[in-house]
């Protein structure tokens, strides 16, 4: 990690609820099925706001990168097909993998929004679910 991240998270007081195996442990158990592997929404460390919207993640960098830069990571339990313009999009939930994926990561999560929270650094304790 680099002295940058160590020095927010030393002045803001963050802890730590994930490590390097924990992230390797999740990017696998979410890629699993590509049919219904999820788009995340991330918020990386000394940054005033998250990405905007929801998209697929390179999970190879979170395996071999430097995933300790991600404060916290949203996952859309939705699963989205587009179906053309005038048509809406196709909606499949997909809660049920993303809770195994989780329990089988042995990730602790907070429910956001509706969305899966799994927390790299907090200030406070998340509600964990």
């Amino acid at each position: 990690m680099n002295e940058k991240n160590l020095k927010f998270i030393s002045e803001k007081g963050l802890t730590s609820y994930m490590n390097q195996t924990r992230w390797c442990a999740l990017a696998n158990e979410l890629t699993s099925n590509k049919e219904l592997e999820p788009k995340v929404r991330l918020k990386y460390l000394g940054d005033c706001n998250p990405m905007p919207g929801f998209s697929y993640l390179d999970w190879e960098w979170v395996k071999h990168g430097e995933s300790s830069c991600i404060e916290w990571m949203d996952i859309d339990p939705l699963k989205k097909e587009r179906l053309g313009k005038l048509i809406p999009d196709k909606e499949a939930d997909i809660s049920g993998f993303i809770e195994t994926s989780l329990k089988n990561a042995k990730v602790k999560y907070s429910l956001e929004e509706n969305k899966y929270r799994v927390w790299g650094y907090a200030a406070i304790q998340p509600e964990f679910v």
